[in-house]
């Protein structure tokens, strides 16, 4: 297949993986049918086989492209001149534009790794990623290496990440209860909340 087909492809994939969120975050995993993903999409479903053999392919691309999504957003930080400023504008536009659909989406694939353990260990895998990310940036932000360092980094790389996740949580479910303006306020809240997390000093070693 030359490039110019391969683009294609790739692109018809991307289309395909965006729909299915949509019927994912809608019916949830177990309810949407490969009938629904294939008409979402507009295929027939002998055509849809053809992209996606079952759901946990689906889903297994899914993870696959939002770790390398993560994992380029977070890379930026290796070259940043000011990585605590980057981290912190990282941060905030995930906050303010994550649809709620993604929120019901990663829940959905959470509880399909609980049955599926090739889906667990991408799950696994991108946690540790992204974890791995968030470490080597405060590793940066710090200008600290050592080995005490870096316990207490992961430590606050799953305070951030707990931080983001629920704060996606709490916009999907109370989507309906909230207005604009309170959601802006949580986001500026959480968004305090990661600050104090990343900025605050390290403890002094005991000599």
């Amino acid at each position: 297949m030359d490039t110019a087909t391969d683009d294609i492809a790739s692109q018809r994939v991307s289309e395909i993986l965006q729909k299915a969120k949509s019927v994912f975050a809608l019916n949830g995993f177990d309810g949407a049918s490969m009938q629904d993903l294939a008409q979402a999409t507009q295929m027939s479903v002998g055509n849809f086989y053809r992209y996606f053999p079952s759901k946990d392919a689906i889903i297994t691309a899914l993870v696959k492209c939002k770790l390398t999504e993560l994992e380029e957003m977070l890379v930026t930080l290796k070259a940043a001149q000011d990585p605590g400023v980057v981290f912190m504008n990282l941060l905030r536009l995930r906050l303010e534009t994550l649809p709620c659909e993604d929120a019901v989406l990663w829940s959905e694939v959470q509880a399909a790794s609980n049955r599926s353990p090739d889906i667990a260990v991408l799950m696994r895998a991108m946690d540790e990623g992204v974890r791995t990310h968030i470490v080597n940036a405060l590793v940066r932000i710090h200008d600290d290496d050592s080995a005490a360092a870096h316990a207490v980094f992961q430590t606050r790389a799953h305070l951030v990440m707990l931080i983001v996740h629920g704060f996606a949580q709490r916009k999907f479910c109370a989507r309906e209860a909230m207005t604009p303006d309170q959601s802006a306020a949580l986001a500026e809240l959480a968004l305090s909340t990661l600050h104090d997390t990343i900025f605050a000093p390290l403890a002094p070693q005991a000599v």
